[in-house]
């Protein structure tokens, strides 16, 4: 039986920092976008007062996404067992017996719902300052890169004379990825994320070739 009470934990361990470190190596790289369900990544461990939420999969831990499944059959089965009994309460067959398991149903019915909105709104909250968590440490890791974008936009400013068109467009690019960087600071969900990612290594790339 699962237990739960208003008191709630989500566990942040060492293991979700190096997670990120992989995610903004494989960025920068070129060769990772947040393509898969976040969702995906995290492991539930239920006890009596609390629920963890973590990257790390450990003795306990279960797929948050299999938990939830095995919630709502445990939820379909205990409300098909309430209507049974409510079809014999209905039919006067051992009422005290029935009307006795009925609310033993029902309370275990509230737990399982209320265990089910709790791990999705606690996966919610985590996957949200897990994207925070990475866009930060992925623009503290390109600001390099990012100073270099602001300089090379400074040096052609400062240039006189006709600008050519090659220039004119190597120009656009390092703007749109300045935006892009921006916007990515900025992001909050996985879907931008994954956009503005995709966009950024396209971006990076094209730049590259403009500048061989």
């Amino acid at each position: 039986m699962i237990y739960l009470t208003n008191s709630f934990e989500i566990l942040f361990i060492v293991w979700f920092m190096k997670k990120i470190v992989v995610i903004v190596i494989f960025v920068l790289l070129g060769i990772w976008t947040v393509s898969a369900d976040l969702s995906d990544w995290l492991f539930c461990l239920i006890k009596k007062d609390q629920v963890t939420i973590s990257l790390k999969q450990t003795q306990w831990y279960y797929k948050c996404t299999d938990t939830i499944v095995s919630l709502e059959h445990l939820i379909i089965a205990t409300a098909k067992d309430l209507m049974n009994i409510q079809t014999y309460i209905n039919r006067g067959r051992d009422l005290d017996y029935r009307k006795t398991i009925k609310l033993q149903k029902k309370s275990l019915l509230d737990i399982l719902q209320l265990s089910r909105t709790t791990i999705l709104t606690n996966m919610k909250t985590f996957e949200s300052t897990l994207i925070q968590k990475s866009i930060q440490y992925f623009i503290i890791k390109i600001t390099p890169y990012t100073v270099k974008l602001q300089k090379s936009l400074v040096t052609i400013q400062a240039l006189t004379g006709v600008v050519t068109p090659e220039l004119n467009s190597y120009t656009l690019l390092l703007k749109a990825q300045m935006d892009t960087i921006d916007q990515l600071s900025k992001a909050t969900t996985q879907v931008e994320l994954s956009h503005l990612l995709t966009q950024y290594v396209y971006l990076k790339q094209q730049i590259e070739w403009k500048s061989e």
